[in-house]
Parts: structure tokens; C-alpha cells; sequence
């Protein structure tokens, strides 16, 4: 294996988990990854206008909001989706 093959397949890695919160918030709500996309994107801009009207209703808005808290706290975003699954372990352990 050569030196680019391992560069190549390390910059694949970090491309897919940057995408990671975007795929994983936009099946957790069930709503389109391009829609998803857009948000990430519209978060991501240097320039702040008014947020567009399709990100406010629905599940968009939940999505939205998760994906906020990624883009602007990523570790509270990590350590959410550690402890969520993690409780009923820690629980189920705790009383048996």
C-alpha cells in the first residue's frame, strides 16, 4: 500500500465523519439529506441573513436545531449521542 493510497483513504475518512451529523440527524428525523445539506450549508455561511422559511416547520426544525448544536458545540453534539444509548446500560448495571 502506498503512501497516497493511505492519504487518499485517510481524507475519505474525515470527509465522512464531518458529514456524519448530517446523515445521522436527517434519518434520526426523517427528512430529506439534501434538505439536510442545505441547513449544514446555511449554518457553515460567513454571511447570516434571515433563516429560510422551510427549515421552521416540521421535522425540518428539529433537525435544524440538532444540527446547530453540531455545527456550534460538536462535543455537547458527541456526548449526547455517547450518553442517550449509554444510560440504560449504566442503569440496567446500576441495579444488577
Amino acid at each position: 500500500m502506498s503512501l497516497e493510497t493511505i492519504h487518499t483513504k485517510a481524507a475519505q475518512s474525515l470527509a465522512s465523519l464531518r458529514d456524519a451529523p448530517v446523515r445521522w440527524t436527517a434519518r434520526m428525523f426523517r427528512v430529506d439529506l439534501a434538505l439536510a445539506r442545505e441547513m449544514q450549508a446555511w449554518l457553515y455561511r460567513s454571511t447570516s441573513g434571515p433563516m429560510p422559511e422551510h427549515f421552521r416547520h416540521g421535522n425540518a426544525a428539529a433537525c435544524f436545531a440538532l444540527m446547530s448544536i453540531a455545527a456550534r458545540k460538536p462535543v455537547v453534539f458527541w456526548g449526547a449521542l455517547i450518553a442517550i444509548p449509554a444510560l440504560p446500560l449504566l442503569l440496567l448495571l446500576r441495579w444488577a
